[in-house]
């Protein structure tokens, strides 16, 4: 039985709100006649309200507001979020399309909730302030569940007259409300009526209107508010979305790290030398022992596992084998299974660690890719049988055993109080979070995401597993903002998964760097320096900081390597031409690499990480410490070419300002200052040195003024001022028109944003053949999976340029193609050349456009 009077408990009897009794008409959820697609409103506020209680593991708790309350919350937050769907105004606009004001629903649900909780959950050791919070906050998420978070401007007069107009309704038509929500011998009328009472509401300014007040002049300040707010909210809109597609949330599934081990015993002796293997596997040994190791406390309150080593160790795999080791035992000790998310800064990284993943769990897992070009239809194919559109909810939610994704997808779903990036963020909650390449989080941020995952550890009970070869201190800068903050974390433990990881950096000799910063050259005198440096035997890797700048060295160098009568290959790579191309060039230059032959890259940053390339020599135009042991990071990568390759550090010009901060350079400056060789072995002293002249530097503007104004106020306005990318805004999408597959994809995309009643386009030559049947009506999300389909096969031809930014050859916009709105720009098949070059890219002759 449901306990409702006076206090909440869980659900003993998930039954206990069916109907009873005749009825005398239906009401409905959602509503499709032509799809014949009906759900009972009943049957979802039943639904989500007991599915939302279940996606709350057992970790999680606010310190006053436990587990058990957190599972009663949001359990009523899903019981109410829809009630007011019970009004003829929102049945009459569902069923027979007649708009009305009053047909607003979510609003008066959250009063409902509002007042239910006020009167009925179990105060017992909760604090008042914390009991206003708590509903307060169940309220927000029940009345924006459709929309976005916010705590502004949430009162006016004409507000509390339609929710008055609405109340009056319900009370008139309470009786058969009453009746099909099956709830006569739960409560009385009277009780249940009181949950529709506006006019208390109106009149509780304290503890409505004066809330968001409050927050903005930190009255109320504690960081565990939001942290709550968009959990809670995540839950409810996360479930709602998932039964409205009927869809039952994925049950996460426990696999052994055996398969790691029998993974990696069948391509030994495959793809790497005796050596490297047996160190990779020393490494792998005693990190999995650092897990071992661990006694039940530890395994409840360590959350950070830290594990830095060089590049080449095998991280990867060695990292997943851990967190399904430490999924094991958090198996035993707390009886839940965590999920596995690994969230990586670069997309060309995911790529490659999925097939690496899907190889090593030999299709045990539930694999979900979440990126902005990722195909998410095929990687949940692969797995079971799933119609495109719910394939397309699944991976937004990141409903599945192991989730790989992206810095972006993930930071900018913590920051943010809109809809769609927090529907997933429930799935923090208990799971092991894997964090590659952490030294790319802007250090302005670094301060701000190193506390915000120590409170994500604290209330969601989240385990992280920070990797780097250059560790960039990351929880530190947490800890200096946490303590302006005067907050103290208790039970956060830290543990390093490689503790005597000194040993594997101290015998390392495949690298040198040679520092040649005593003045600034242009680019004829890099090319003049280059032809000394270089063998026309060896593989050589050039790394600059601008877009022009490598352009202009590729065609300078590729026309003297023509004069000189050298037959040496060279490959351009950059983000300005098409990923499609990136990746033949890539493989082509992979192949002449593996097959000892001599080759010469031409390259921005894109070359820092996660491409598995190993040159004989770099060439890296000046910039901060990190990326310049990113960039050695492809030189000599398994050791096997000799001792001590050469890694030339150069200052072409003054191109360095422009991309990286003045305080990162002067650090890597007076680190470098009068050093003519610093061996490899020196690097890891060398970039503690970095990070610890970075951790002087203090708190940066960006991470206070998001801390202290978007999370200690709850203002969500504040929060849009995250950008882990920036001045992304002036960037557009230009799609390259480059041969008859890309002008395929892009005649079904207009085919499908021009549909209306009827589709009827043959989707066959773009998608396949499972596709074939795509014909007729469509429905709103099999339409929107299908264009999000195409567009991860358009974005291999998609290359970002500051539009705006363009005087002469600026892109044409997409809707000229076609005439459909399209935030698209376009360079059509027959003007390729006057906008595209085949082996440099997009032509801008001002670069004005590149973005770097």
């Amino acid at each position: 039985m449901v306990r409702v009077d006076k206090s909440i408990g869980i659900l003993t009897n998930p039954n206990a709100f069916k109907q009873r009794g005749d009825q005398q008409m239906e009401y409905y959820a959602h509503y499709d006649e032509k799809r014949n697609e009906k759900q009972l409103l009943k049957e979802h506020l039943d639904s989500v309200a007991i599915l939302s209680m279940c996606q709350v593991p057992p970790c999680v708790n606010f310190d006053d507001i436990d587990n058990l309350m957190m599972k009663d919350i949001v359990y009523w937050m899903g019981y109410f979020h829809d009630i007011g769907k019970y009004s003829d105004y929102f049945q009459d606009y569902l069923i027979k399309n007649k708009n009305s004001k009053f047909k607003n629903h979510a609003h008066i649900s959250a009063c409902c909730n509002y007042n239910f909780l006020k009167n009925n959950l179990n105060q017992n050791n909760l604090e008042n302030n914390s009991f206003k919070m708590l509903i307060f906050l169940s309220y927000l998420s029940d009345r924006f569940h459709h929309t976005s978070l916010r705590t502004k401007n949430l009162f006016d007069r004409d507000m509390w007259k339609e929710l008055k107009k609405l109340e009056e309704h319900f009370y008139n038509k309470g009786q058969d409300v009453f009746h099909d929500l099956g709830i006569e011998e739960e409560i009385d009328f009277e009780h249940f009526l009181s949950w529709f009472d506006i006019k208390s509401l109106e009149n509780n300014k304290k503890d409505m209107e004066y809330i968001p007040l409050m927050l903005n002049n930190r009255m109320i300040s504690d960081t565990r508010w939001y942290f709550l707010l968009i959990y809670m909210f995540s839950i409810l809109i996360d479930v709602d979305k998932l039964d409205s597609a009927y869809i039952s949330p994925h049950k996460v599934k426990e696999i052994s790290s055996d398969n790691v081990t029998k993974y990696l015993k069948s391509i030994r002796g495959e793809n790497g030398k005796i050596d490297l293997i047996d160190k990779r596997e020393k490494a792998r040994i005693e990190m999995l022992g650092t897990i071992n190791s661990l006694e039940d406390e530890d395994i409840k309150n360590i959350k950070f596992f830290i594990l830095t080593a060089p590049t080449g160790i095998g991280k990867t795999l060695s990292s997943l084998q851990c967190a399904l080791k430490l999924q094991e035992r958090i198996q035993e000790v707390e009886e839940y299974t965590p999920r596995i998310i690994t969230a990586i800064p670069f997309i060309n990284i995911i790529e490659q660690n999925v097939g690496e993943y899907e190889k090593a769990l030999a299709n045990q897992a539930k694999i979900v890719v979440h990126h902005r070009l990722a195909d998410f239809s095929s990687r949940i194919a692969s797995y079971e049988e799933t119609a495109i559109d719910k394939a397309l909810l699944e991976t937004e939610s990141w409903d599945g055993d192991v989730i790989l994704t992206t810095f972006v997808q993930l930071f900018h779903s913590l920051f943010t109080g809109h809809n769609k990036p927090l529907k997933k963020i429930n799935k923090l909650a208990g799971s092991i979070v894997i964090l590659d390449e952490v030294q790319a989080i802007p250090e302005d941020y670094m301060p701000l995401i190193g506390a915000t995952l120590q409170m994500i550890s604290k209330y969601y009970g989240t385990r992280f597993i920070l990797m780097s070869a250059t560790q960039p201190k990351l929880l530190e800068f947490g800890d200096m903002l946490l303590s302006e903050n005067n907050i103290v974390m208790e039970n956060s433990a830290r543990k390093e998964l490689l503790p005597n990881n000194e040993k594997y950096f101290e015998g390392l000799d495949r690298t040198k760097f040679i520092p040649m910063l005593d003045r600034r050259i242009n680019t004829e005198e890099f090319i003049e320096m280059f032809f000394e440096k270089w063998e026309e035997s060896k593989s050589a890797v050039i790394v600059v900081n601008t877009i022009s700048r490598s352009i202009e060295i590729y065609r300078k160098l590729k026309d003297e390597l023509e004069q000189r009568e050298y037959d040496t290959h060279i490959y351009y790579l950059s983000t300005n031409i098409i990923p499609k191309k990136r990746r033949d060039v890539i493989a082509e230059v992979k192949g002449m690499l593996d097959g000892n032959e001599p080759v010469i890259l031409v390259s921005t940053q894109t070359i820092e990480a996660g491409v598995n390339l190993d040159f004989d020599m770099g060439f890296r135009d000046f910039a901060p410490l990190d990326s310049l042991i990113q960039t050695a990071g492809r030189i000599n990568r398994e050791g096997e070419k000799g001792e001590n390759f050469p890694v030339y550090i150069v200052q072409l010009e003054k191109d360095n300002h422009y991309i990286y901060n003045l305080s990162h350079r002067q650090s890597t400056l007076d680190l470098l200052k009068g050093k003519e060789e610093i061996p490899e072995k020196e690097y890891r002293e060398l970039i503690d040195q970095y990070y610890n002249l970075a951790l002087k530097r203090d708190i940066s503007d960006k991470s206070r003024f998001i801390w202290d104004e978007g999370i200690m106020k709850l203002d969500f306005d504040a929060l849009d001022e995250f950008k882990l990318i920036d001045n992304i805004g002036e960037v557009f999408d230009v799609f390259v028109e480059m041969d008859e597959y890309a002008s395929e994809l892009a005649n079904a995309y207009e085919a499908l944003l021009k549909y209306e009643n009827q589709f009827e386009y043959d989707l066959v030559p773009v998608l396949g053949d499972d596709y074939k049947d795509v014909k007729g009506e469509l429905g709103v999300f099999q339409r929107k999976a299908i264009i999000r389909t195409i567009m991860t096969k358009m974005n291999d031809y998609i290359i970002q340029i500051r539009v705006t930014k363009l005087i002469k050859n600026k892109p044409i916009e997409f809707k000229a193609r076609g005439d459909v709105d399209s935030s698209l720009f376009w360079i059509p098949l027959n003007q390729k050349d006057q906008y595209y070059d085949e082996e440099t890219g997009f032509i801008d002759e001002s670069g004005k456009g590149f973005i770097i």
